[in-house]
Order: structure tokens, then sequence, then C-alpha cells
């Protein structure tokens, strides 16, 4: 039977992306007060010594459906930082994504991946292997407040220039809190100093505040709990600035994402006058919209599913 679409539930099913969540490793390599991974529903206390990684053919069973779907990004993650695992296995799991989409971003705090740690050299054999993007996680600008939020002794904003000499495209993905970035001037100095340093898109995201949680996830969820802010005010801030031409944040709207997230573009402020970046909000609620999928979890059981939080929630 020939069928170029899929059908499931209330019609024709897409699919933004698929992420690749290369372990089940729990265990990270940073201690991120905000974590998500710690306060993510089923997350289980895994044995260190038999980390399970993806199985390759059950893998491409994954890149294949996700293909049909519309996909157009394969993303490497985790509940723990991917760089972690073995840098072979890495570069098969990109270039297996590459041979099925045209775009495989990686997410990752890039401790390991910074001059003089272990994985200096990681990053270009990515990017040989077929790496377009990659997402850092950046707490705040200032080296000192960010050690605080992510304990890690330093930024991955070094990362940032070394990762456009390599041609790929840098994504950096803010969690704001009171803590750390909470207000709007904040925000845009943020941005104006990730900007500085090359990266071309920002995604602005909120703690996670989970309804469940088991006791070794207690610390972090009330820490979440406690210093969460609703990035909704931030996000209509940037739209009233937007719309004002004579702004002094060379901000302005740019067309929504497939689901409807609005974006942000600013331009003109960098030391770079030719330099823009793209902006997102990226809020807790936001889910899969219709049959639309904003990125198929595939785990290391080598099954698919439609988000993180259950595994009945099955595709494939």
């Amino acid at each position: 039977m020939e069928q170029s679409q899929l059908v499931h539930g209330s019609g024709q099913m897409r699919a933004q992306s698929i992420s690749i969540q290369v372990s089940d490793r729990e265990q990270c390599n940073a201690g991120c007060r905000f974590c998500i991974s710690r306060t993510t529903p089923g997350t289980a206390n895994v044995d260190r010594k038999s980390v399970k990684t993806c199985d390759m053919r059950r893998l491409r069973v994954g890149l294949g459906y996700a293909k049909q779907l519309g996909a157009t990004h394969a993303i490497l993650t985790g509940r723990a930082d991917p760089t972690q695992e073995y840098e072979q296995y890495l570069c098969d799991l990109v270039s297996a994504a590459r041979e099925y989409l045209p775009l495989v971003d990686m997410h990752t705090n890039g401790s390991l991946m910074l001059p003089g740690n272990p994985g200096q050299n990681l990053l270009k054999k990515l990017r040989d292997a077929g790496l377009t993007m990659i997402t850092l996680s950046i707490a705040h600008q200032d080296q000192e407040k960010n050690r605080r939020l992510m304990a890690q002794k330093a930024s991955a904003a070094g990362l940032i220039p070394i990762a456009r000499d390599l041609g790929l495209l840098v994504r950096v993905s803010l969690v704001v809190n009171q803590k750390g970035v909470a207000t709007l001037q904040e925000l845009v100095d943020y941005i104006q100093a990730m900007g500085n340093l090359g990266a071309q898109m920002v995604v602005v995201r909120e703690v996670w505040r989970p309804e469940t949680y088991g006791d070794l996830n207690k610390v972090v969820a009330d820490w979440n709990y406690e210093n969460r802010i609703d990035i909704g005010p931030l996000q209509e801030d940037f739209h009233q600035i937007a719309r004002d031409r004579r702004n002094t944040y060379g901000l302005r709207e740019g067309n929504p994402l497939p689901w409807g997230t609005p974006v942000f573009l600013m331009g003109g402020v960098f030391k770079d006058p030719t330099h823009g970046v793209n902006i997102t909000f990226a809020r807790c609620e936001e889910a899969n919209v219709g049959s639309v999928i904003k990125s198929i979890v595939h785990k290391p059981d080598g099954h698919g599913y439609r988000n993180w939080d259950h595994n009945g929630d099955i595709l494939y």
C-alpha cells in the first residue's frame, strides 16, 4: 500500500523533530539547581555501571518514522549530559541521524568539551560526523553566578566562538529564575552577551514544577517551586517593545513556530553590526498540538514516545 503520510488519532500525524535519549544515565557532570531530569516523572535510580545506550537498528526505525512524519531535526539529549558517553558512539548517532534528517543538534552543558578538558576535540569530531548545530545550557552570563546555578567551574559560553568557527549554528538555552536572570533588563543583557560571543539563537525557558516527584528529587523540586518565574510577562514585554519601531533594543517580531510560539529577532545592537539573534520562549505547559508532535522521544529501550512523561504513550 502506497501512503506518504501517517494517520493517527485525530488526523494526519506530523512531527517537528526526534529527541534521542543517548543513554539511561542519570548521574550528570553538572549540578543544575533547576535540573528538569531529576523532577521528570518516571525517573529511576539507574546503576551507573550498566548504562544502557541506543541500539542502532532500533534507532534507524525511529529515524525513518520521524522522517515519514516530516521531522527536520534530530536532537541528541538525555537525563544526563550526552557528552558523558563514548565519542565514537555519539559520532555514530549523529552520522545515522544525518542519513535520514537534514539537521542534527545536541543539547549539552558543554563542560567536557571546553579547552583543556577530556572532550576538547569532541565537537569537531561530531561536526565531521554530521552535527549541524549545538544547544548550550548557560544559566547566566556572569561566570560566578553561572557556577552557583549549574555547579560548573567554567561556563559553556567559551564554546560559542569555537562552535561558530566549526560552522555550527549555536543556540543558547536559558532557564530564568529568581536566583539568576529574572528581569527584562537582565534578559536583554544576557542575549546581548551571548550574541556578542556569536550565539545565533536563544531559547528562554521556565523551571519545571512537577505535580509528582520522588524523594531523591525533592530538593530540586522545592527549589523550582520557590524560584520559578512565569515567562509570560517577559514574552509580553518583548511583544510590546518589538511593536515600537523606535525601540533601542533592536527587537522585532519574526514568523512564529509551527505550533504558534512567537519568535523575536534582535539585531543592530551587537559588536558585529551584521549579527542577529533569534529568540523564543518555551513555556512548560506547551504540549503537542493535536496530531503534531513537537519532538518524538526515542529512548534507549528502542521505542519512541510522544513525550518524556509516560511510557504508555508509545508510538513504535
